[in-house]
């Protein structure tokens, strides 16, 4: 799979490379980086997935102005990246519609769910514009029963049921994980519950969906699975506990 190319747009030299260094670390290709002069030339020139854009460049442009162009001339999304900035700032900024917020100084597991979710809500609104499909009779609509699709940048992938070790809220989205890839979906949990089949499906914990199947051991307050282990809530155990056939 390509690697989305990120450009930094960002004047202090030392955080810009302390940027590029985790980017690469979690996967990511770092197109350019930018002070916030060119910025608006370089996403012309480097094509970037995303832009990482620094609320208080200075120069003639700061980032929300940075931010407004990049808005109005391309279809790409943009995270403001900021260590203070006052209410009148934020303001502007909202106007922007940016794709996200990073408060300075972030960790690189805030810097990832950041990311992703920016890819994902932009790709998905792309794919919301395009043209909606004529409806289709019942019989068309019947779905198997042993796999979901899942919708991952431009492709819609199949992920089989018996694929699945478990699925885990984040915000109103969901996590469904697997033994190598872990899918964000635009579902709540409480949605995934009614779409995964309840004979395989079932809730551990307030955000936690397990799969039976896949279960490998039992312990007093977790689920193992060969890739980890989730959690269990007290007012699921005995739900839990009940699907299993324990001598």
């Amino acid at each position: 799979m390509t690697k989305p190319k990120i450009l930094i747009s960002e004047d202090e030299v030392i955080i810009a490379e302390d940027l590029a260094a985790c980017l690469e670390e979690l996967g990511y290709e770092t197109c350019a980086i930018d002070s916030g002069e060119d910025t608006i030339e370089m996403i012309r020139e480097t094509k970037p997935d995303l832009v990482l854009l620094d609320i208080n460049l200075r120069g003639k442009a700061d980032g929300i102005d940075i931010g407004l162009l990049i808005k109005n001339e391309f279809k790409i999304p943009f995270i403001f990246l900021t260590a203070y900035a006052d209410k009148a700032t934020i303001d502007r900024a909202k106007k922007t519609e940016p794709d996200g917020f990073l408060v300075k100084p972030f960790d690189m597991k805030s810097l990832r769910s950041a990311i992703e979710i920016a890819l994902y809500k932009h790709d998905h609104k792309a794919e919301e514009a395009e043209e909606t499909p004529a409806p289709v009779n019942n019989k068309e609509q019947e779905v198997a029963t042993d796999y979901i699709f899942v919708k991952v940048k431009h492709r819609i992938i199949k992920v089989l049921y018996n694929d699945i070790l478990w699925v885990e809220a984040y915000d109103n989205y969901s996590f469904i994980v697997t033994a190598d890839q872990k899918y964000l979906v635009s579902s709540t949990l409480k949605d995934m519950e009614h779409k995964l089949p309840a004979q395989n499906f079932v809730r551990v914990h307030r955000s936690y969906i397990a799969n039976l199947d896949k279960i490998e051991a039992l312990e007093e307050n977790s689920v193992v699975f060969g890739k980890g282990d989730i959690p269990i809530g007290k007012s699921y155990k005995k739900t839990l506990m009940s699907r299993f056939n324990i001598i």
